[in-house]
């Protein structure tokens, strides 16, 4: 029985890591990138910046997601360097939208999005870097949760199914 309460508590020790390495996971990602949201008028454009470092790294991110995406919308997304280059620009196709590209100049990137449609829309744009090694925070958020859950669950079992029994000794 008191092995099983041990399981117990290591089990909830787990969850709990799990969870900070969840949070710790999203600050970071709060921490690389920025976020605007608004509202297009048809012709008009918006533009977010952001500072990024080649050296700190070089996997950059950007993401737009439009409220109630239509197939006629004619929205077209730009990223340009910190000299005014154009790195990526494309229409959008789908939402929500999200690719990376490469931080080559240490400066200020920019992304623009121009509603070229006949209807307002609302955008959220997102720029930034990509967190390194964010995949495997995540992986091992996920097993600490899986294997702390499934271990509180085996144990409460055991626990509700010997609730009656004492230890005669």
């Amino acid at each position: 029985m008191k092995k099983f309460k041990l399981v117990i508590i290591i089990s909830a020790i787990l969850v709990i890591i799990g969870i900070v390495f969840t949070f710790y996971e999203s600050q970071l990602i709060n921490w690389s990138v920025i976020n605007q949201q608004q509202n297009l008028l048809p012709g008009a454009s918006m533009i977010l910046t952001k500072d990024l470092d080649p050296s700190k790294n070089q996997n950059g991110v950007y993401s737009v997601q439009i409220t109630d995406f239509q197939k006629d919308d004619n929205i077209k997304v730009s990223i340009f360097n910190p000299v005014g280059e154009t790195v990526i620009s494309k229409s959008i196709t789908k939402s929500p939208l999200q690719e990376n590209f490469i931080i080559s100049t240490n400066g200020t990137y920019k992304i623009q999005i121009e509603n070229q449609g006949s209807r307002e829309i609302q955008i959220l744009a997102v720029i930034g870097s990509y967190p390194q090694n964010i995949a495997l925070i995540d992986m091992c958020s996920f097993i600490l949760l899986i294997t702390g859950l499934s271990g509180l669950a085996i144990g409460i079992m055991y626990l509700v199914k010997n609730r009656g029994k004492t230890n005669i000794s």
